[in-house]
C-alpha cells in the first residue's frame, strides 16, 4: 500500500462540513444500531459511475500486478468498496473524519479491504508514482478554479507513469439550458439540497453566496489537465435534466430514450450534456 505522509490539510474551497454532518456523523448511529443498510446489494451507483467501474474492472482483472487506486472525495466509501470488490487496492481520501469513520465501517460490514484517511486532494499526502488510477465521483465541481487546477496537479503527481485519472461531474456547456433548467427549484426551503428559481433573484443571490458547488464546462476541465498528455469526455444526460417536470411520465419516458441517442459519441449536441466522465492519461 502507497505510503502515507502528515501533511496539513489545505482546504481552498468553500466550507465542506454539511456533508460530513449530513453524510457522515448523521449515519454513524444508524450503521451501528442496523449495518446491513449498508450492505454493498444496497449502495447506488449512477450511470456514468457503473461505466467507469465496467471500463475499470477490465483492467483490473486482466493485470498481473494490484492494481493501486486512489478515490477523490471518497465519502461513504461506496465506489471505493465496488473498486476494491473487483480486486484493486484503493485508498479513499475525504476531508470529513466522520465519513472516513463511516466509510471504513461499512467497508468491514461488506467484508472489504480499503484504506480511508483523512486528507485534502488538493494536498495529498502520498508519495510521488503511488498509484495506477485515480478516480472522483462528483468532486472536482465543489472546487474552485485554482483548487482544480491544483488537485488535477497532486492527481499527475501521484500516478505512475502511463496512469490516467477519471471524473464523473455535472457540467454546463451552454447558459442556456443553465438558465431553462435553474428556472425549476430543486426540493424544498428546508432541505440540505434546496436550490431555489434563478427567476427569484433574492433567493438566488443568496443561494450562490451559500453554495459549496458549481457549474463546471469542456472548457475549464481541459484548462486544468496539467501535465497531461491528452483528455477524453463521454457525455450523460440531456433532455433528463428537466426530469422533475415529466417523472414517471410516458414522455419522460421517451426523453429517457432520446438521451441515448443525444449524448451518443457522434451525436453533435453531446455537449450540451448534464454531465460527464473525463479521462486524463499521464
Amino acid at each position: 500500500m502507497s505510503s502515507i505522509k502528515q501533511k496539513e490539510i489545505n482546504h481552498t474551497f468553500k466550507d465542506q462540513k454539511r456533508w460530513n454532518e449530513v453524510y457522515g456523523k448523521n449515519l454513524l448511529d444508524i450503521i451501528a444500531a442496523d449495518p446491513e443498510q449498508f450492505n454493498i446489494q444496497h449502495l447506488g451507483l449512477t450511470q456514468n459511475q457503473k461505466d467507469l467501474l465496467d471500463f475499470l474492472s477490465i483492467k483490473i482483472r486482466s493485470s498481473k500486478a494490484p492494481v493501486k487506486i486512489l478515490d477523490y472525495g471518497s465519502g461513504r466509501g461506496e465506489f471505493s468498496i465496488f473498486l476494491a470488490k473487483l480486486g484493486a487496492e484503493v485508498v479513499g481520501i475525504d476531508i470529513g473524519e466522520d465519513l472516513v469513520n463511516l466509510a471504513t465501517q461499512i467497508a468491514a460490514q461488506n467484508s472489504i479491504q480499503c484504506t480511508f484517511v483523512c486528507g485534502s486532494i488538493d494536498n495529498l499526502p502520498f508519495d510521488d508514482q503511488s498509484f495506477d488510477i485515480v478516480v472522483g465521483c462528483a468532486i472536482l465541481h465543489h472546487l474552485p478554479k485554482q483548487g482544480v487546477h491544483s488537485s488535477l496537479r497532486e492527481a499527475y503527481r501521484v500516478l505512475k507513469p502511463n496512469g490516467s485519472a477519471f471524473f464523473t461531474e455535472p457540467i454546463e456547456n451552454s447558459v442556456i439550458f443553465d438558465f431553462l433548467q435553474n428556472m425549476i427549484p430543486v426540493g424544498k426551503p428546508e432541505d440540505t439540497n434546496y436550490r431555489p428559481s434563478i427567476l427569484y433573484k433574492k433567493a438566488w443571490k443568496k443561494h450562490l453566496s451559500e453554495a459549496d458547488d458549481r457549474a463546471l464546462s469542456n472548457k475549464e476541465l481541459t484548462a486544468a489537465k496539467a501535465t497531461f498528455t491528452k483528455v477524453h469526455f463521454a457525455y450523460y444526460g440531456m433532455f433528463i435534466r428537466f426530469h422533475r417536470l415529466w417523472e414517471n411520465t410516458t414522455f419522460g419516458k421517451i426523453l429517457t430514450t432520446l438521451d441515448r441517442y443525444a449524448t451518443h459519441t457522434y451525436s453533435p449536441i453531446k455537449k450540451l450534456s448534464q454531465s460527464v466522465l473525463v479521462r486524463y492519461d499521464k
